[in-house]
């Protein structure tokens, strides 16, 4: 069913507050005047923006994902193909559940080395919803590997295309006329799309990547061109990204392993972090937790999460959010579910990393 979303104040004012809740993700916290985006017309913020999140925006625009260490490729395009072989994953999110428009998003990644010119291709997709707001990116990525050993190092590149729409039939005025059964949609102020509103732009990004047999670590910048949407009354700047990735895996008795993580975000304004800690039982099934935020004005959430290899080939994950933000009371959690799909085997022409046996099991 289309939520329907009511503008109690001016109009004017109200759609600057609408599309400003919708167009930005909160994850970190910061002061209002420090949102990166900008309007062509100067109106004051309304109470929607106060009553979507009760506290100060946050300037970052990429839709979160609790699961980031099951498909780094989609934050750094140096991750393509160093894993030697067909890596495809999709992610379900349903964040701040409860809560009327809340954001929901998918996304699908794929990619696979190319040995005979040292390098890796990938893809990656993305639509996140919120409110009255679509955000949708395409795009591919590429990379050159060097091999060292048994070390990797990857410099990649990659170009996306971003939409953003804005649905105005799901608008709603208090001086306005509306009768669904019979068609009729008249907001009474011009600024007000009563259809849909759609434009595009392309994005760069690049990154560096190092993968060792315990240690990974990525570096990358999204939107490097800072690429502006422009809409009839909202121009919507895609701020730079800037995003650090580390992991390390160890063995820790028997067939279990530790492995933690973290992400660290960075949009030149703000910053944010989320540790992990994952407990890993023969590559088949594995139990961990989350903290994003690293003090008291960016911690948002506890995260509880777990997966299970469902097949040689498949993996199946579920994360859940424990938010600590001010919107704890007035929603049901964040629900994650995340699907990989490793082919296992190595491919692409030329000659792959080589294979070390194990002598134990040599006949």
């Amino acid at each position: 069913m289309t939520r329907i979303f009511r503008l109690e104040r001016s109009s004017r004012t109200a759609l600057i507050s609408f599309v400003a809740a919708l167009a930005v993700r909160k994850i970190w916290f910061v002061k209002e005047s420090d949102v990166n985006w900008s309007v062509r017309k100067p109106f004051a913020f309304g109470w929607l923006f106060t009553l979507l999140l009760w506290q100060p925006l946050s300037a970052q625009q990429l839709p979160q994902y609790s699961l980031y260490m099951l498909d780094p490729v989609q934050l750094n395009p140096a991750a393509a193909g160093l894993e030697n072989t067909l890596v495809a994953t999709g992610a379900y999110r349903a964040q701040w559940t409860g809560l009327p428009g809340n954001p929901v998003g998918q996304r699908i990644s794929a990619h696979l080395p190319l040995n005979i010119i040292n390098s890796g291709i990938g893809f990656a997709g993305e639509i996140d919803e919120l409110g009255a707001r679509r955000y949708s990116r395409f795009g591919v990525a590429y990379n050159y590997q060097l091999t060292r050993g048994k070390n990797k190092f990857s410099l990649g590149v990659n170009a996306r295309m971003n939409q953003l729409r804005l649905f105005g039939d799901r608008l709603r005025t208090p001086d306005g006329t509306y009768d669904p059964p019979q068609n009729v949609l008249v907001h009474n102020d011009d600024l007000l799309p009563n259809g849909e509103l759609t434009s595009s732009q392309f994005s760069l990004g690049a990154g560096l990547y190092y993968k060792g047999e315990q240690l990974e670590v990525g570096i990358s910048a999204l939107h490097l061109n800072a690429p502006v949407v422009e809409l009839e009354s909202l121009d919507w700047t895609l701020a730079r990204q800037y995003n650090l990735f580390v992991r390390y895996t160890m063995d820790i008795f028997g067939s279990w392993q530790f492995i933690p993580s973290a992400l660290v975000r960075n949009d030149g304004v703000q910053t944010q972090a989320e540790l992990s800690a994952v407990f890993q039982r023969d590559e088949n099934i594995f139990l961990g937790t989350s903290v994003r935020g690293y003090n008291e004005s960016t911690l948002d959430a506890v995260v509880l999460l777990a997966g299970l290899k469902v097949s040689p080939k498949i993996t199946l994950a579920y994360a859940y959010d424990l938010s600590l933000s001010g919107l704890r009371d007035v929603q049901s959690g964040t629900h994650e579910v995340v699907i990989g799909y490793r082919l296992g085997t190595p491919i692409g022409a030329g000659s792959p990393p080589p294979i070390i046996y194990n002598p134990r099991t040599k006949e």
